[in-house]
């Protein structure tokens, strides 16, 4: 069998001729003395090293002897050299130390690789928020102005267009202010009418943002005036998507929303971020004053002027909006608005919550792999603690003992973060197949992700040898002797059990709050809505004005559609509402004639609207707690009523029994005041964040007519098979008519849940992963005190100790561990489920179930880790023992 040629050869060409037969002859004697004994492969491996190792040895004491000193390449160059050698020298050690412990390198690379990648995950996840730079000029410089209203508890609402136009000429805070709004929207190009998303802005909004224009131009100066030829720009990707990317879309004219429109250009693909990706075409927003001041559908947003900071901004804001709430006290009364930077508006107070908590989650998660690791470093030092000890007496330093376990470290960290890396980028792919929001659908492995990973990936090194080069930094001040190796052993047991400790502890305190957060999320889905959602189908449509354009062609249309509808097999009921409870955004009414004119110190009543056909409240699952339902006779010629929900009964008449025959005038955004006769109370609905009920009022569709209509059938069985009947349906009736978010009612709460549910289901991951974790590193503990305690175990064995004793004895030490790391986790807990109270639902963040099913857990965890090391003290062979001591 002959060495590798190639390795024989790079050997013989770097070294002198004088020196090269013999060390080609030693390498030639040692390959074939370890083919023999370790097979082939093994020594072809170890020619290579040896062969290369040896070249740069001679190689490097050739070139001191070559150049006298002074010169520019002698011994200069030569100290030049050492360092570089050194470490190649280390890290020549690390790769052989790692291949000769397969099993201990595998459990290293798979714990950091665990620990990196749940990092990595999450801050793919954080750093579009985080780090990732926004698309629009100087976002630092932004003001975004939010509407807040306690009593019907809006955090994040949007102001009205008349607002809107009043604050861009009175505030001077700000040298641009822009505003746009999101809506439904129905384009008709060259086939069937088709539901899109539509972005009205003001032309100013390219100046606040910076935006610039991939195909065509943007809007200009005085197109979002009234009478201007419509104008539209197609996002990059429903150009690419509608149109296939054809540059002759500039200057198509498509009708949207019954309007001519004429396509001018195509947005720059870098905007569609977040929720903007959802957008299909911008328009302009129209400027109308006369607009209702109580529709709040716009969000604004601005420039700071030079010198304007987020506080003098608010102060003249709270300024202009006094002087509005003077003017128009109804439209008003309990807003207040507010300029936010835009990190605040990116995301709400309880999304930077969540996304703190998963931080520190992982960084526990990092820690405690990091302990298994120092725990593990540190038995493998304390195995070769002679060698340390003879080196350290020899005049070794300590940066000299620990460089070669950094350096292994190290490498160990590099292939840990590859895997990790890749685990991330198999977590992105199911957060992405499983996200129905837009954000996580676009959240990807970018330059930033890259550099946070190598950044962990270089840190881990050092957490992991700090334990080992604290423990040889105290062998070398305490010397060589006995004492030392007796004071040695002691220092480092108790270093790991401080580390287990440190292991269970966090482990803790990630298991509650992963507990506290599912228990949130059960809850959450186990709220009663106040409708039944099985069996229910939904979509959503809008009715074009050029052919539907008065009262009596609308309600010709939903009562056709009604009856299609009926006819179908399968069909349960069916109904037609401005807007679905539960789901929708609700418009708010103002309520007068009521026994609490001022139910709320400085508030109006009010109460949330619904326009809805008869038959609603059988297909939605609402029941009808007094009075009587919506029949046929309810129509635009009959007398005028309304139901309302038991809360609007309860807080607005002296007893809810009484609401039904009482007469209360409705006013609103766009109509003017109506008075209704009360025929009916009904049970309450969720609102859209399924965490609160507001009052309600249901008025007749036909009295109250509607453009944008919502859907609602009830099947028999599975709704999802009438989905390919309605569709045809609605297309029967007017294939001008888009059908949009044709879902069953389930699949829609579980789109709107997702998110919660993902970020829920990576709590209970890294809380796991932590366990397990912890679970390990405790089981390496007591194993290893097992195999150091083997004499004394086998002293006790001899003198008359019983097996289930030292059993006993083993699980104690590891249930010692354990409480002081569950005393310490319960502190840590309390504070985590104390800062995320704010998203709990159902559940308190001291909720004692919750926290004692943790601890039992831990301490079930810790029993089963310490169990195996106790059989294998309990199997001690007190013979043999002896006779090795």
């Amino acid at each position: 069998m002959q060495p590798p040629r190639l390795a024989r050869w790079l050997a013989s060409v770097c070294v002198p001729p004088q020196e090269r037969e013999f060390l080609l002859g030693d390498l030639d004697e040692q390959f074939a003395a370890t083919a023999v004994a370790a097979g082939p492969s093994r020594a072809r491996r170890r020619y290579w090293r040896q062969a290369l190792g040896a070249a740069w040895r001679l190689r490097v004491r050739r070139r001191g002897r070559r150049f006298p000193a002074g010169s520019s390449g002698g011994p200069r160059s030569v100290a030049r050299s050492a360092p570089m050698a050194n470490l190649l020298h280390d890290v020549r050690l690390g790769v052989r130390t790692a291949l000769r412990s397969p099993g201990y390198t595998m459990v290293s690379v798979a714990t950091l690789a665990l620990a990196i990648g749940a990092n990595t995950l999450l801050f793919s996840i954080a750093s579009p928020l985080l780090i990732r730079p926004l698309p629009i000029e100087n976002p630092d410089r932004l003001g975004w102005i939010e509407m807040n209203h306690r009593e019907r508890n809006i955090t994040r609402g949007e102001a009205s267009l008349p607002e809107y136009l009043e604050w861009r000429g009175e505030l001077s805070s700000f040298s641009a202010l822009a505003a746009w709004s999101r809506r439904p929207a129905t384009l008709v190009g060259d086939g069937d009418a088709e539901a899109i998303v539509a972005s009205r802005v003001t032309t100013n909004l390219v100046q606040v943002w910076g935006l610039e224009p991939h195909l065509g131009r943007l809007f200009q100066p005085g197109e979002d005036e009234p009478g201007r030829e419509p104008v539209a720009v197609l996002s990059y990707r429903y150009w690419r998507e509608a149109y296939h990317g054809d540059p002759g879309v500039l200057g198509r004219i498509v009708l949207i929303d019954s309007l001519s429109t004429t396509v001018v250009g195509v947005m720059e693909p870098e905007i569609e971020i977040g929720s903007v990706s959802e957008i299909d075409v911008w328009l302009p927003q129209p400027r109308d004053p006369s607009a209702p001041r109580d529709l709040r559908t716009v969000t604004t947003i601005g420039i700071l002027a030079s010198g304007s900071t987020l506080e003098s901004a608010n102060a003249e804001l709270a300024s202009v909006f006094a002087n509005q709430r003077r003017e128009h006290p109804e439209a008003t009364q309990g807003w207040s608005p507010r300029v936010v930077s835009t990190t605040a508006a990116l995301a709400s107070e309880d999304s930077w919550i969540v996304l703190a908590l998963l931080g520190v989650v992982v960084f526990f998660v990092l820690l405690i792999a990091c302990a298994n690791l120092t725990n593990l470093t540190l038995a493998r030092l304390l195995a070769r603690r002679r060698d340390v000890m003879v080196r350290v007496a020899m005049g070794a330093s300590r940066w000299r003992v620990v460089r070669p376990l950094l350096v292994e470290a190290g490498l160990l960290s590099v292939a840990g973060g590859l895997a990790g890396l890749g685990l991330a980028y198999g977590g992105l792919r199911v957060v992405n197949a499983v996200a129905y929001e837009s954000y996580f659908r676009q959240v990807s492995i970018d330059g930033y992700v890259l550099a946070f990973t190598a950044l962990l990936a270089g840190l881990t090194p050092l957490l992991i040898a700090l334990g080992p080069a604290l423990w040889t930094g105290r062998s070398i001040a305490a010397g060589v002797g006995p004492g030392a190796r007796v004071t040695g052993l002691r220092g480092a047991r108790r270093g790991r059990n401080v580390l287990v400790g440190a292991q269970v502890a966090l482990a803790l305190a990630l298991l509650v709050v992963s507990a506290l957060a599912v228990q949130s999320m059960y809850f959450l889905q186990q709220t009663d809505l106040g409708l039944d959602p099985a069996r229910m189908l939904i979509w959503n449509f809008e009715l074009p004005a050029d052919r539907y354009g008065d009262q009596d062609r609308q309600a010709q249309y939903v009562r056709a559609l009604l009856a299609e509808l009926r006819a179908m097999p399968g069909t349960d009921a069916v109904a037609v509402a401005s807007h679905l409870p539960v789901l929708e955004s609700q418009v708010v009414r103002t309520l007068a004639g009521t026994d609490r004119d001022s139910a709320v110190e400085g508030e109006q009543p009010w109460a949330q609207w619904y326009a809805v056909t008869p038959g609603f409240f059988e297909a939605a699952g609402i029941d009808v707690l007094a009075g009587r339902r919506f029949e046929d006779r309810d129509d635009d010629v009959g007398q005028a009523v309304a139901l309302v929900s038991r809360m609007a009964a309860e807080r607005y008449f002296d007893n809810a029994g009484d609401a039904v025959g009482r007469t209360i005038a409705l006013r609103g955004a766009d109509l003017a005041e109506r008075r209704v006769t009360i025929v009916g109370v009904v049970s309450e609905t969720r609102d859209t964040s399924v965490t609160s009920t507001h009052p309600q009022v249901y008025v007749p569709l036909d009295q109250w007519p509607e453009p944008t209509l919502t859907a609602v059938v009830r099947a028999t069985g599975d709704p999802q098979d009438l989905a390919p009947g309605a569709r045809a349906v609605m297309r029967a009736l007017d294939p001008l008519v888009a059908v949009r978010n044709l879902k069953t009612l389930p699949q829609v709460i579980h789109e709107a849940l997702s998110s919660t549910a993902i970020l829920n289901g990576l709590f209970v991951s890294f809380a796991a992963l932590a366990l397990a974790l912890a679970a390990a590193g405790l089981f390496g503990v007591i194993s290893y005190s097992v195999g150091q305690r083997a004499g004394e175990i086998g002293v006790r064995l001899a003198l008359g100790a019983s097996p289930g004793g030292i059993g006993r004895m083993v699980v104690f030490e590891g249930l010692r561990i354990t409480a002081a790391g569950v005393a310490i986790g319960l502190v840590l807990a309390a504070l985590l489920a104390r800062t995320g109270a704010s998203i709990m639902y159902g559940v308190t963040p001291t909720d004692l179930p919750t926290f004692a099913g943790a601890i039992g857990v831990v301490v079930a965890v810790a029993v089963v880790a310490s169990w195996t090391p106790a059989l294998r003290a309990m199997r001690v062979d007190p013979a043999r023992t002896l006779r090795a001591e």
